[in-house]
């Protein structure tokens, strides 16, 4: 197709020289230019090649600009709407591959709209309905987003008519109402008054026969009876024209809302909310600040405090629709919801929506019965272990006061009056461990560089106290100490079982069993291995620190004596100051 193409339109040389002098020719305007065939157009002679001459795959013969357009453009959309009311032909037959419900032949019976005929249009043929006027529209972007389009004012006409119906309809059932309840009234008035005067005649007879009387005696009768009546109609007729003003009152404007605001809308029955009078200040004039909390115009809300950079007694009233929340019993029924959902889901058939008093009834259940079961353990732990005098603590000592004036500063510091009385240490003071007599921290060892016992001079400080006896012996001689050491450690279980010895006299004296004396026996020997182990692991300690001590002294010595032998001075006084620890290291 292409070679067909270009052999089309190959032109010889002669042709070609033709053809550039006529488009010279229509340059310089001596010839006609060349007319579109498409649309009967001029083109313009000094358009480029390039744009006149169309590409060889489109077979153009004519000269035309019809390539430069676009191909794909799309016709303009409208804003037009589907017409109403319209309707296609009416037959009066069944054609073939209608609607078998309802005979139209725009729809099938799948896709029909109108209800399911017991007998169908195809078998019977009548009341065929006619076709539907389908129009396909091609709306542009505004008449797809449209919201109004197609709307017809007129019909809304129908829509004032109705609410007016309506509203006077409501009129004339209010004032049918208003009219029934002042006939029951008058109704309920005459009843009354016929009672009160029966009940005033049935007093005159009894008063009557009471005095002797005769109870048929007209004049008395008469004059009693008018007067009553007097009086009746007197209060009657104040009661009736005051009750007659109060519904004069009430049917005056019964259709207007007498409330400051119209919280409700009767037409709608909607209740309006966020509404605020004259006298509030609004939330977003509050806090000028572009940056303080954002206010949402649409909800009216303002979640956030915006004066939270002020102090809490410069605050006003207002500090965040979040403060609300979290205020009043806004917490509660947070905990309430709480309850509900982890109630079923241990199978509990509860729900604080549905069931709101039965849930709430629960959850005091349940609060009650935990507070009773903590009352009950904390009762438990004090029969078992005591203490109960320390429970209530007497008033004297919570409601102490004194007269010592002391001026305090807004971080606490004072700035008048008594110091403040600051900890030593903030670790305990005065607490011996173990079996020893002193502190720990109560003497340092120079040569090791660590703290330990003043009482054993032990530098652990979970190592067990032996007893220092004879120390400078102890120094001299580190076997005889380790003898002592045994001996004061192989000490305790005589004691003991002298100590045992008697508490067993008296258990038997008071008749304890023999299994309770073989039991304290071994406890007594179990605590004598763990100390007599104890005191062997401390002497070790202790020895391996007087080795190292004394061969750190040794170092020293031969250090000097080289430095001494060097600068050519007697070695008699180093020998001299080393030699209680020589004659210690020999021993």
């Amino acid at each position: 197709m292409a070679s067909a193409a270009v052999a089309d339109n190959f032109a010889s040389r002669d042709e070609a020289k033709k053809t550039k002098q006529l488009q010279e020719a229509r340059a310089a305007g001596t010839a006609a230019p060349e007319m579109d065939a498409a649309t009967g157009r001029m083109i313009n002679p000094h358009n480029p090649q390039f744009i006149t001459q169309a590409p060889w795959y489109l077979n153009q013969s004519k000269p035309s600009l019809k390539h430069q357009q676009a191909w794909n453009l799309q016709t303009p959309g409208t804003k037009d709407w589907y017409k109403r009311g319209t309707k296609g032909d009416v037959k009066t037959k069944f054609i073939k591959g209608a609607c078998e419900n309802c005979g139209a032949t725009t729809h099938d019976k799948k896709t029909c709209m109108e209800r399911p005929r017991a007998v169908g249009a195809k078998l019977n043929g009548k009341n065929l309905m006619p076709d539907e006027y389908i129009e396909s529209l091609v709306l542009d972007y505004d008449g797809k987003r449209d919201r109004w389009n197609g709307f017809q004012p007129d019909d809304y006409k129908d829509v004032i008519e109705e609410w007016e119906k309506v509203e006077t309809e409501r009129r004339r059932v209010k004032a049918a109402e208003m009219e029934e309840r002042a006939k029951l009234k008058e109704r309920l008035k005459a009843q009354k008054k016929a009672l009160k005067k029966k009940r005033k005649q049935r007093r005159r007879q009894l008063r009557r026969q009471a005095e002797g009387r005769d109870t048929d005696t007209g004049t008395d009768t008469g004059g009693d009876t008018e007067g009553d009546s007097d009086t009746d109609t007197d209060t009657d007729s104040d009661s009736d024209a005051s009750d007659d003003e109060d519904l004069g009152e009430k049917m005056k404007d019964f259709d207007k809302t007498t409330a400051t605001v119209a919280t409700k809308d009767d037409k709608l029955r909607t209740t309006t909310r966020n509404l605020r009078i004259r006298e509030d200040t609004a939330k977003y004039l509050l806090n000028l600040d572009v940056n303080s909390a954002f206010y949402d115009p649409k909800s009216r809300s303002m979640r956030e405090d915006p004066l939270k950079h002020l102090k809490d007694d410069e605050k006003g009233a207002f500090r965040g629709d979040n403060f609300v929340r979290s205020a009043g019993d806004a917490k509660q029924l947070t905990q309430l919801m709480i309850f509900a959902w982890e109630s079923y889901k241990h199978g509990e058939k509860i729900h604080d929506t549905a069931q709101p008093t039965q849930a709430l009834r629960m959850w005091q259940v349940f609060k009650q019965r935990s507070k009773d079961l903590k009352a009950d353990q904390q009762r438990e732990l004090v029969e078992k272990y005591g203490g109960e005098e320390h429970l209530n603590p007497p008033t004297e000592m919570l409601f102490a006061q004194n007269d010592n004036y002391v001026e305090y500063s807004r971080d606490g510091r004072i700035l008048k009056g008594r110091e403040r009385a600051f900890a030593k240490s903030k670790y305990e003071e005065d607490i011996l461990t173990g079996n020893h007599s002193s502190i720990w921290g109560s003497w340092f060892d120079s040569n090791a560089g660590k703290w330990g016992f003043a009482c054993c001079h032990q530098t652990l400080k979970n190592a067990y106290c032996v007893p220092l006896k004879r120390h400078d012996a102890v120094e001299d001689a580190p076997e005889t100490e380790a003898e002592t050491n045994m001996e004061v450690v192989q000490q305790p279980p005589e004691h003991l079982e002298t100590s045992s010895s008697d508490e067993s006299g008296d258990d038997s004296s008071s008749g304890d069993a023999e299994a309770t004396e073989q039991g304290l026996e071994e406890r007594r020997q179990r605590l004598a291995q763990k100390r007599q182990a104890r005191a062997l692991k401390g002497m070790a300690l202790r020895q391996t620190d007087k080795r190292r001590r004394l061969q750190s002294n040794a170092n020293s010595q031969d250090q000097g004596e080289k430095e001494t032998a060097d600068q050519g001075e007697p070695q008699m006084d180093v020998e001299k100051v080393a030699s209680p620890e020589a004659e210690s290291d020999e021993g």
